[in-house]
């Protein structure tokens, strides 16, 4: 809601300052701080709307970090241990080898 009023506010400032059409929706042509600086002004907060509505797409709605980033899988069988210095993967059943099983 905040992007889009944003970007309602800065578009039809715009268009009021080319056009003069919108003239109750140019909030930003009444602030008598911003004399002169309309459309600047009207152009930031536009492009802060398009960006606000931008960032809101980002946001997951469970909250957390990203939605766009799968989540953090190990790539090693034993969860999250790391090799360690020699190289060697760590075992997942108790240090024993497959290779020498016979299948009985």
């Amino acid at each position: 809601m905040l992007g889009t009023g944003l970007l309602l506010i800065g578009g039809s400032s715009l268009v009021h300052y080319f056009t003069d059409w919108f003239g109750k929706w140019a909030v930003l042509d009444r602030l008598p701080f911003l004399d002169g600086y309309e459309l600047y002004a009207s152009g930031v907060v536009a492009v802060l709307g398009f960006a606000v509505l931008c960032a809101g797409d980002l946001v997951p709605d469970d909250g957390t970090a990203s939605a766009r980033t799968p989540a953090r899988t190990s790539r090693h069988p034993a969860g999250d241990a790391e090799p360690d210095a020699g190289g060697a993967e760590p075992q997942a059943h108790g240090g024993q080898s497959d290779a020498g099983e016979d299948g009985d």
